[in-house]
């Protein structure tokens, strides 16, 4: 037979583990969602600096652009500089 104190002693140790138990069922859920949005975010980031390349890359392509119809602007400032001269010198 237990003794009243043993049978005690083991109710209140199957409490004190059901806690813990629910404390660690706790932290791990936890974690889990930690994790999940961890992993979000990694995605996120992921397909951030993929926007971020492309846009870099069009930026790249529109300066190029941009330097293009510059130059082609002034040459036909040129041009038409060389031709007005050219009027007025014949007079």
């Amino acid at each position: 037979m237990t003794s009243p104190s043993t049978g005690e002693s083991f109710t209140t140790a199957i409490e004190r583990l059901d806690r813990a138990l629910n404390r660690l069922d706790t932290s791990v859920r936890s974690l889990s969602g930690r994790l999940r949005t961890s992993s979000q975010l990694q995605a996120d980031s992921q397909r951030l600096a993929g926007d971020l390349d492309r846009a870099n890359a069009r930026a790249e392509r529109l300066d190029q652009a941009a330097e293009t119809v510059s130059r082609r602007i002034e040459e036909a400032l040129t041009s038409v500089r060389s031709v007005l001269e050219e009027g007025d010198a014949r007079g």
